[in-house]
């Protein structure tokens, strides 16, 4: 599989929609997978920085970024291409877009793998909160050398 990451292009819109969606309904299983729909992309990544990759040519996964606060907002890789790397080179990957020594995200708590996988790349917990979908922690990156 070849991988590669670039930006965000307007045919790439209807694939993420879709990577969204599966993928949300394969990770949050505590919710009803109704509840996830294609246009939840659009309204959730306006006007962020949104990072493609590509496994051969076609979107296997997104992560976007909201650049003035160095919050990465989401990270989504096809259930079918999961535990092949493509996160982490997303991940890796963002690092150019963040404006911030310490960049940020929200994981939700009950999605363990996810939370596994941030701190297998370098995230610390720095605090917790409560939102709308339920209880979260908040990552930071620590700058380099720390």
């Amino acid at each position: 599989m070849r991988l590669t990451i670039r930006e965000f292009e307007e045919g790439d819109r209807d694939a993420l929609r879709q990577i969204y969606t599966s993928s949300r309904r394969a990770a949050f299983t505590w919710r009803d997978a109704a509840a996830f729909q294609p246009v939840d992309f659009d309204t959730d990544t306006q006007d962020e920085c949104i990072l493609v990759a590509l496994a051969d040519g076609v979107p296997v996964g997104f992560a976007s970024i909201w650049e003035p606060d160095s919050f990465l907002h989401t990270l989504f890789v096809h259930p079918d291409f999961q535990h092949r790397g493509v996160g982490k080179t997303l991940l890796t990957h963002c690092s150019a877009y963040f404006t911030a020594a310490t960049p940020t995200l929200k994981c939700l708590k009950a999605n363990a793998n996810a939370i596994g996988f941030y701190i297998h790349q370098g995230w610390q917990a720095v605090a917790d909160g409560d939102s709308p979908d339920g209880p979260y922690l908040l990552f930071a990156r620590p700058a380099e050398g720390e």
